[in-house]
């Protein structure tokens, strides 16, 4: 805390093999006044200002992991976040290299099931994943036999086993998405960020964003569903500064791909990204350097 005082080590995660991977318990015992509240994959401090952090990593004994990356992402208090800034770039869509590679795939060709977070229908987060790995070249293991059908993606049912969190129950836990993209030879980090002009610095420069968005039923023109928690790939934008994106709740197309290759407007993908407050992915081959944010740590 600001005065100086520690609060007791907690338990933010076990990770072993697939399947053997969980959150902090459910039956934790009760947290003590002025100690950070954990909600999975996000530690809160609730009305107590914190100015520091300590994280301690436990490798079991013969394990042959390697700690390549740790990563914590802090945030200011829970505010509106601003409205977006006009568009960085006008005249011409950005067409980079990593972000431009990103072919969309559809959650919707997973059928349901009574595993894994309820499959398809929940998948969002698998299904991202994928499109950005495969945007930056990953070979991505295939799903064992029967899981996937000839119209879905093989390789999403092996990520949709791997970022599985046990206690969680689905494939949402955002550090576990990330810490299997570090097991697939990238680094991974969750952030947030200030406004579209950064995803927009960061899309230009070839880096391709998972996105966390909310939005009401009509409240994002050309969506057509409505959703309370939704993730999709953002990966440039238009000539207008309209946002271009991957959306895995597309529907599927007979090659296990989607059609969701969509263009939402500016102001209402923002306002729908803005829930989560601006929460993104940000994913990139291992050592690949990031674009200069004018300020320092902006990423």
């Amino acid at each position: 805390t600001v005065d100086g005082v520690w609060h007791d080590w907690q338990e933010l995660a076990h990770w072993g093999a697939p399947g053997d991977r969980r959150s902090a318990p459910s039956d934790s015992p009760p947290i003590r006044q002025g100690t950070p509240r954990l909600d999975t994959d996000v530690l809160t401090a609730d009305g107590v200002p914190f100015d520091a952090v300590q994280l301690r990593i436990s490798l079991a004994a013969g394990d042959r992991a390697a700690l390549r990356l740790v990563a914590v992402s802090f945030s200011a208090p829970a505010a509106s976040p601003p409205a977006d800034e006009r568009p960085l770039r006008t005249g011409a869509p950005t067409a980079p290299p990593g972000a431009d590679a990103v072919v969309p795939l559809s959650q919707r060709a997973h059928p349901a099931r009574e595993d894994l977070g309820g499959g398809g229908p929940s998948w969002c987060a698998p299904t991202s994943l994928a499109m950005v790995l495969l945007a930056w070249g990953a070979d991505i293991p295939r799903g064992g036999p029967g899981e996937a059908s000839a119209e879905a993606d093989p390789r999403v049912p092996h990520l949709a086993h791997a970022v599985y969190d046990a206690v969680y129950g689905g494939t949402g836990n955002w550090s576990f998405n990330a810490a299997v993209a570090g097991e697939l030879g990238f680094d991974a980090v969750v952030t947030r960020l200030r406004s579209l002009q950064d995803a927009e610095a960061l899309t230009a420069a070839g880096f391709p964003l998972v996105a966390s968005i909310s939005f009401a039923e009509g409240a994002l023109p050309g969506a057509d569903y409505a959703t309370a928690g939704h993730l999709l790939v953002l990966r440039g934008f238009d000539a207008k500064g309209d946002v271009q994106v991957a959306d895995p709740a597309c529907p599927p197309l007979p090659s296990g791909r989607g059609d969701g290759l969509r263009t939402y407007p500016r102001a209402a993908f923002d306002a729908a990204w803005a829930h989560s407050r601006r929460t993104a992915w940000l994913i990139a081959p291992r050592g690949r350097a990031l674009p200069p944010g004018e300020d320092a740590g902006v990423w």
